[in-house]
């Protein structure tokens, strides 16, 4: 990864302007004080990771991954002078959605949004009545942010996301705007508010994750769309399953898929999924036998062009891996570890977030049928996947594997899987 010359610089001028010492700075991100002065000096090259950490311990609002970066800038926009104007501010905002998502280059457009103003302000400022390419370029930057989170943890997209749909519902709330524009408008702030609570929620922010699902289920019924109602619905009873009362969650997940009957087989299928999982949590395998039967023979039926562009996730293996957590959530692994073993083949550090999240799955699926060692293999190959993404979820997921290993200690897979774990765990950071 190329380094901007004024990237060690800029590093070291934030530092002292903070009073922070290199051991101070190291202890904060977490890494080794040589490490950084090497960063300083233009001797090594830091992750983006720990560019991540820096801009946040140095609350440099995405300035020092912009720098760092610079010198993979697609063509179209680079910073044309010390300071950043209006001008470059818009070149950004309409450069960012040109460029697809990697794992990659992730992290970059994370922060680059970030610097970016929304241009949602820009043409809130103009003063001018909205119209249909405003509102295009809303649901474009929309599903760049999905695109966004398939590679990223809800730790370090979250302040990305919430940004974007405080600026949408300003334009929607401020704007001069006719009724089907608006209706659009309430649309993208439904679907905005979804996906900032399930970075939320997989960022460990559970009570604000809850009051975003609502107010997306609001805005998305206010501006017709059931689906997305529903969907935000069905996303916080999944969020109430794993954090709350499942017999809940299946009444609310079962409410939403209710609800949703004449949307597209696709997002029933997801829907159907939803009730199955809170169903697994809730102990009750009749009920999701019979939900995950549901999904399948609707997706089996679906009629892709008919989608909403918020369901392109869900494929053949996203089924699998549902079907194989439910089966290991309700301790069935004889028929949970064959799934989950062909599912996961196809993830790798590309999605490091869900590889990670579900090889935990199998690792506990391995577990309960006590095949010790290839758990604790598979629990040491998501616990480094976890590692590289700022997910809560897959956080939490890891320490129950951790405690499940825990008595078989005497197993060298598993002291080598406890020894990554505690040296892992004692650089993290409490989520606030």
């Amino acid at each position: 990864m190329p380094i901007d010359s004024t990237f060690p610089d800029r590093l070291r001028e934030l530092r002292l302007a903070a009073g922070m010492s290199l051991r101070k700075l190291a202890s904060a991100v977490p890494c080794s004080h040589v490490h950084i002065h090497d960063v300083e000096r233009g001797r090594k090259t830091p992750s983006a990771e720990l560019v991540a950490r820096l801009d946040q311990v140095l609350d440099a609002g995405g300035e020092l991954a912009t720098l760092c970066h610079s010198g993979q800038t697609r063509p179209g926009w680079r910073p044309r002078s010390d300071r950043f104007d209006q001008r470059q501010a818009e070149a950004l905002a309409e450069a960012l959605v040109a460029e697809r998502p990697t794992a990659d280059n992730a992290l970059r457009l994370a922060h680059e949004w970030m610097v970016a103003e929304p241009p949602q302000l820009t043409h809130l400022r103009a003063g001018s009545r909205i119209g249909e390419s405003t509102v295009a370029q809303v649901e474009q930057r929309v599903h760049q942010l999905r695109l966004l989170d398939d590679h990223l943890g809800g730790g370090d997209s979250y302040q990305t996301v919430a940004a974007e749909l405080s600026a949408t519902a300003t334009l929607l709330r401020e704007a001069s705007h006719t009724e089907p524009i608006g209706r659009r408008l309430l649309v993208a702030v439904g679907e905005l508010a979804q996906l900032a609570g399930w970075v939320a929620s997989d960022a460990g922010r559970h009570r604000h994750a809850q009051h975003l699902y609502l107010t997306g289920a609001w805005a998305a019924h206010a501006g017709g769309d059931i689906a997305g109602a529903a969907n935000n619905l069905s996303c916080l009873s999944y969020q109430m399953a794993n954090n709350g009362d499942p017999g809940e969650a299946v009444l609310l997940a079962q409410t939403a898929a209710t609800r949703a009957k004449t949307a597209p087989a696709t997002v029933q299928a997801l829907l159907a999924e939803r009730v199955a999982w809170a169903s697994a949590r809730a102990d009750e395998p009749i009920g999701c036998q019979r939900a995950l039967d549901q999904a399948q023979e609707l997706f089996t039926n679906r009629r892709p062009e008919h989608d909403p562009m918020w369901v392109y996730w869900l494929d053949a293996s996203e089924m699998q891996i549902m079907a194989g957590r439910c089966w290991t959530q309700l301790r069935r692994p004889l028929r949970a570890v064959p799934v989950l073993r062909q599912a996961t083949a196809g993830y790798g550090p590309d999605r490091a977030r869900e590889a990670a999240l579900y090889l935990s799955w199998l690792a506990e699926a391995l577990l309960d049928a006590r095949e010790v060692d290839e758990a604790a293999e598979t629990a040491l190959t998501a616990l480094t996947l976890a590692n590289s993404t700022a997910s809560q979820r897959a956080t939490d997921r890891l320490g129950l594997l951790w405690h499940g290993l825990r008595q078989w200690d005497g197993v060298s897979a598993v002291q080598e899987f406890a020894d990554a774990y505690r040296s892992i765990s004692e650089q993290a950071e409490p989520v606030s």
